[in-house]
């Protein structure tokens, strides 16, 4: 039997679907008045590359002096009244009021949600979430590096907590040591908690492919060996992993692998693959032995339209519990990305998910998001998601609102 249309309670729900339309509208006049460049992500400004502004080679994590400096120059929005000499300053730790030595940085996020959510035949869900109250240190000497964060969840992020509690728990998502080899020191050898290298690391970590794949940059790090490796054109690298040690007891624990390589084909084009196998003595779901592997490609280019930039990732995902039936299918997501000034985007996502224990028919989604870099250090989003689930008895409806504000030193 298929399920019926939405309710009269989704009426709350189509509001603030016109309200977020009209604040998109509003923005997009706006910012489309101000002069700025007219690009849109990393690669439209011509870094393919993540080892020059992050102290983890394959992005996301804390930035160097020159990815703060980068940051501050091409990300967020600028305005006509603002003092050349004074930018170079507003990207530093605390605005450049606490001068810090180059091998030495200090930072941190506080990102809160504001989320409507309404499920078909469900009530409207409506809450406050603390996304990220972090701090982070990275500290270099020579060529040895080391980065290292910690927090407060109160809810959720199970998986990065270093304290044993169901909420209100102490997190750390990253700490690692590493060094860099090779007369051009392009090779980084790290041990300890990182961000799994596989696909593109997004900040949307709700997305089915980060979920499905077990790689988002929330709470799903691991601790291991990487080594990674970037020159002009490609990257790539490799991790074993051990395990993640903020999980007890040791059974329940992943061991394997996960890595990625991308080249850069075209300076505005690059190519990638991604393949993660990954053993378990027990599943906490099922209780049994298992096996999960995740194997994919993914793909980022700015187009020759300056303001557009698109990315996408397909996977292919198993979950293979001991005697019991294995979940499979394809995953994936295609994301434009439009600047319409500098620090000013508007995008559309759609992803699709067949990833199922079943014959239930395959999930589709779609993003309608927008994001501002309005200052130094700070930025807003909103994001209008509806996603179409698939079930044994059919599709089941879900449309969201989330606004986030983001704030960090």
């Amino acid at each position: 039997m298929r399920h019926r249309p939405l309710p009269a309670t989704r009426n709350s729900l189509r509001v603030l679907w016109r309200l977020s339309w009209a604040v998109l509208a509003a923005a997009f006049v706006v910012g489309w008045q101000s002069p700025a460049f007219a690009y849109s992500w990393m690669i439209g400004h011509g870094y393919s590359q993540c080892a020059q502004c992050h102290v983890d080679p394959s992005g996301a994590g804390a930035l160097t002096q020159y990815g703060r400096a980068i940051s501050e120059s091409l990300l967020r929005t600028h305005y006509s009244f603002e003092r050349q000499d004074e930018e170079s300053k507003l990207g530093q730790f605390l605005f450049g009021a606490v001068p810090l030595p180059d091998e030495l940085d200090f930072g941190g996020s506080i990102r809160a949600l504001s989320l409507s959510d309404k499920v078909e035949d469900s009530a409207l869900e409506q809450r406050l979430i603390w996304m990220q109250l972090d701090a982070r240190a990275s500290l270099r000497s020579g060529r040895f590096v080391g980065s290292a964060s910690i927090g407060y969840a109160p809810e959720g992020a199970l998986g990065a907590a270093i304290t044993g509690n169901t909420e209100h728990n102490l997190v750390s998502r990253e700490h690692w040591l590493g060094v860099w080899l090779g007369a051009s020191e392009n090779v980084l050898v790290r041990a300890g908690r990182m961000n799994l290298p596989f696909g593109v690391r997004s900040i949307e970590h709700t997305l089915w492919a980060r979920n499905f794949s077990g790689t988002n940059i929330n709470d799903q790090q691991q601790c291991g060996l990487s080594v990674s490796y970037a020159d002009e054109r490609f990257r790539g690298e490799l991790m074993g992993i051990i395990g993640s040690f903020q999980i007890r007891p040791d059974e329940f624990r992943q061991r394997g692998y996960s890595a990625f390589a991308e080249y850069a084909v075209l300076p505005t084009l690059a190519l990638g693959a991604s393949s993660k196998i990954v053993h378990l003595e027990l599943d906490p779901k099922n209780l049994v032995e298992e096996w999960r592997h995740a194997h994919g490609v993914f793909g980022r280019w700015a187009s020759p339209w300056k303001p557009l930039v698109m990315l996408g990732e397909l996977d292919y995902v198993l979950e293979s519990p001991k005697d019991l039936y294995k979940t499979r299918g394809v995953v994936g997501y295609l994301q434009a990305d439009v600047e319409a000034t500098q620090g000013l985007h508007f995008m559309g996502t759609f992803e699709g998910s067949g990833v199922t224990v079943t014959s239930a028919p395959p999930s589709f989604g779609g993003w309608l998001s927008y994001a501002w870099f309005f200052a130094p250090h700070a930025d807003i989003r909103l994001d209008n998601i509806y996603r179409s689930i698939g079930t044994t008895s059919g599709h089941v409806g879900e449309l969201s609102f989330l606004m986030q504000g983001h704030f960090s030193l």
